[in-house]
């Protein structure tokens, strides 16, 4: 099993400074190659204190000059976000090459309203836009030439530079976020590795994730397929209600702010092409409850001690099948002594087990 960090930079309730959550967040990043974590990644959103990180790629060059051994992933470049999909291309080569080939491209189509209406592009084209340019990106990165001719891009033919490191196979390194099962057959179409955030009990996931191999045997059956990748927040401690008080006060306080930056609870999900899925889950929320909701939320992440957190992913193992692991540790006003501690107790008693794991 691979293992990741994932960096978010959310400033909750504007707590501290933006400044001091990245120097937080940063420091936290830096602990992520000499703990022996396998990626670090960076998610890309704009505008509000929700997420601070309107460009990974620029982070993560940053933190290639400060590492050695550890992959760096977008996790990921919100394709429909970018007006022209030569940027992601370059962008990807050029981390590649700072980093000695240790980059790794994941994609997502984004989810927010109110960051597509900053951009003034329509929601509603967000499926389409993804899946035109997910394959410009792709061909790109494979020959060295950008080109299209679709509805939303047109672009010349057009060779980038610096050109890609020699020997490379993007599709061996190729990510995108797959959360609703309007997105996993789009995932599985394109050959990339699938990463799906915790959002109800892992085992009632296991029909989302044979779906995504189902498809991806199926439009790439020359290829083994990769195992998915389940993003969890994560608090680990020496004392299991230590654990659980913290990830009860920031996990919900974290899911508190994804209610309000996706809007969760409107309707207006069922207006939007390709997010049915959304709306179905918007009618849950409203029936349950906020605090209901955030409880459960809590419970389907990773909180514990170091042996509890291992029968966890044991079990998850058995009800998913193969499967990558990426962390956050930072997140819903965690103070950062509090992250490190975990993150550090995780990475001595959990991370080179799990990284055993056949």
């Amino acid at each position: 099993m691979r293992v990741g960090l994932l960096m978010v930079f959310q400033n909750f309730q504007d707590r501290i400074t933006d400044t001091e959550s990245y120097q937080r967040d940063i420091h936290l990043a830096g602990l992520a190659e000499p703990l022996g974590f396998d990626t670090l990644s960076a998610v890309e959103h704009h505008f509000w204190n929700y997420a601070m990180s309107p460009d990974n790629t620029q982070f993560l060059s940053y933190m290639a000059a400060k590492t050695e051994r550890i992959k760096l992933l977008t996790g990921a470049i919100i394709l429909p976000w970018h007006t022209n999909p030569v940027r992601a291309v370059e962008r990807t080569i050029l981390l590649d090459q700072l980093s000695g080939g240790r980059a790794l491209l994941g994609v997502g189509r984004g989810l927010a309203r109110r960051e597509y209406e900053a951009f003034g592009i329509d929601m509603n084209e967000a499926r389409d836009r993804f899946n035109e340019a997910a394959e410009m990106v792709i061909r790109g990165l494979e020959t060295g030439f950008v080109e299209g001719d679709g509805q939303f891009y047109k672009q010349k033919r057009v060779e980038v530079r610096p050109r890609g490191l020699a020997g490379t196979n993007w599709r061996d390194r190729f990510y995108a976020v797959g959360m609703s099962s309007d997105s996993v057959p789009i995932v599985a179409k394109l050959g990339a590795k699938m990463m799906s955030f915790a959002q109800k009990p892992w085992a009632e996931m296991q029909g989302h994730f044979q779906s995504y191999r189902d498809l991806f045997s199926k439009h790439h059956p020359d290829r083994a397929i990769p195992a998915p990748v389940c993003v969890d927040f994560l608090c680990c401690d020496e004392s299991a209600d230590r654990a659980e008080e913290l990830a009860r006060e920031h996990m919900a306080n974290y899911y508190v702010t994804v209610m309000e930056h996706y809007e969760m609870a409107s309707t207006h999900f069922s207006q939007m092409k390709g997010y049915g899925d959304y709306a179905t889950n918007a009618i849950a929320l409203a029936e349950a409850g906020m605090e209901t909701a955030a409880n459960s939320f809590v419970d389907v992440n990773t909180f514990g001690t170091p042996t509890q957190i291992l029968e966890k992913l044991e079990q998850r193992k058995r009800d998913l099948g193969d499967f990558d692991l990426t962390v956050q540790v930072s997140y819903g006003g965690m103070t950062g002594e509090n992250a490190e501690k975990c993150t550090r107790l995780f990475a001595k008693e959990v991370l080179p087990e799990v990284q055993a794991w056949k």
